[in-house]
This record gives structure tokens, sequence and C-alpha cells, in this order.
């Protein structure tokens, strides 16, 4: 029998970090519930910052590997957390390539709110969110130079060598924390395609996390959200798109955030210095 545990979950799965949660909760079979805009109180506290989780109606906690240690998976080691952060960061540098990309990747996006009306008001509330995450990538693009596809392939040498090193999965027999938070970055990378995926799709000096990647593939075959389901084997179909009244609520949402810019920007630098004293990240 499924575990059946109360928990919430608030984040975007185009977020690496969101999907290593998602992913955790569908291993272990806890039920839960995923919605893209943060609750008032949530949001106050900690602007969009993902994910967050609250576990039986305790009070909200941040970081995946947190998160996830409350459902029994193992810390990470601090060699593979350094290159974790290394290669999300350069992959999420590539994002905003395309401005109309990066900003309609984000329309499709379903909402799991138990409440209609709640999916709703979550659609057309949606994009503070993206400009937040637009404006975070922009100011850090303008900081530090795109890695070109011969540094990505180098950066994912690491984890070639590391599944050298150990068995099927980087911790061995089953999936743990490192897997599920390096299988969130693939979907990262499938979302919004990019340089870092073509880089996994094709680098001759990649066939091990190849392989790794088609045995997550193959294990999370159920999960409804794989982005890296048309990239890689065993394929499977993309995530299911929104429907379309909750598109057009969406781009409303874009047309009201554009006709209030100079405060929606002036809220976004406010919850970025929040978040730096908060220390989350």
């Amino acid at each position: 029998m499924p575990l059946v545990e109360p928990v919430a979950v608030y984040g975007g799965t185009h977020s690496p970090w969101v999907q290593a949660v998602l992913l955790g909760l569908h291993e272990k079979r806890v039920t839960h519930t995923v919605q893209n805009v943060p609750p008032l109180r949530l949001f106050l506290d900690s602007g969009v910052f993902m994910p967050a989780a609250r576990i039986a109606g305790r009070p909200w906690i941040y970081d995946s590997a947190a998160i996830l240690g409350e459902f029994g998976f193992s810390p990470v080691d601090e060699a593979d957390r350094k290159m974790l952060i290394r290669t999300f960061g350069t992959g999420a540098l590539q994002r905003t390539s395309s401005v109309w990309g990066f900003w309609k990747s984000w329309c499709t996006l379903q909402d799991g709110h138990p409440s209609r009306l709640r999916q709703l008001w979550h659609h057309l509330t949606r994009p503070f969110s993206v400009l937040y995450f637009f404006t975070v990538i922009t100011m850090m693009r303008r900081r530090i130079p795109l890695r070109t596809a011969n540094q990505l392939g180098e950066d994912f040498e690491y984890w070639e060598t590391r599944l050298t090193e150990s068995g099927p999965f980087l911790s061995g027999e089953t999936p743990d924390t490192v897997d599920l938070q390096l299988f969130g970055q693939v979907q990262m990378f499938a979302s919004i395609p990019c340089t870092s995926l073509n880089v996994l799709q094709e680098d001759p000096r990649l066939p091990k996390l190849r392989e790794w990647t088609s045995r997550m593939q193959q294990r999370f075959a159920e999960y409804p959200h794989l982005f890296s389901g048309p990239y890689f084997e065993p394929r499977s179909p993309a995530p299911e798109r929104s429907a379309a009244l909750d598109q057009l609520l969406y781009w409303l949402g874009c047309l009201t955030l554009l006709a209030t810019l100079p405060l929606a920007l002036a809220a976004v630098l406010y919850f970025t210095a929040k978040v730096a004293r908060k220390n989350l990240r």
C-alpha cells in the first residue's frame, strides 16, 4: 500500500530542486499536492523561493535535501554538492537565451492545488514568479559568461567518473538524494531545451551518464513531470499541458505585470534581498 501523508509542496516543475523533491515523493509513494504559486503567508516570508514543503501541517521547510531527508533520503557528499551547484548554475544561465522561449515555457505548466478556483488564481498570478527568476538570471548573466559545449562536457565528466565508481546509480543500487537532484537538473535542461541538454545527448565522453539517465527514466516512467521523456530512452511523452483557459489567464497575468512593471520590479528586488538575508539557497 502507498504511504499516505498530507504533504504540500510549493514550486514550479521547471526548478531542478522542486523536481528532486517531487521525484523523491514519487519514489517513496508519498501522497502530495504541488502548487506553483506560494500561499500568502509563505510568500510574505520568503517570496517565490522554491521548493518549500509542509508535512502534516508543520511549518514550511526549505531546501530539497532537507525536505528529502524528512523521507529517509541521505545527505549529499560535499564534493557532489559543489558539482551539483556548478552544473545547476551553468544550466540556469542558459534558460533566458530566448526571452520568448523562457516566458512561453511557464505558460503550459499545470497547477496541482485541489481547488479549481485556486488553480485559476495561480495561473493568473504565476507571472510574478517568472519575472523574479527572469530578473535574477539576467543579473547573473551580466556577471558570469556562458560556458561552451566543450566546457559543459568537462563538467559532466565528473558524473561520468562517479558512475564508473558506483553501482547502477550514483548512490549504489537505488537512487538517493544525489541521483534525484542530478536527475532534477536533467529535467531543468529538458524543460527549456538548452546547450546542456545537447551535451548530455551527444557528447562522446558521457556514455555512462546517458545510461544512468535512461535507468532513471525507466524507474520514473510513471512520474508525471518527466520533461526528459522525449529526449532519452525509453522515450515517453512530455508532461501534460495546462488547459486553454489556464494558459489564457497566464498571459492576462503577464499583461497585468507589464502594466505595473515598476512596482513589480521593486517587489522582485525586495524579495531577492529578503531571501539573501534569510540565507536561503
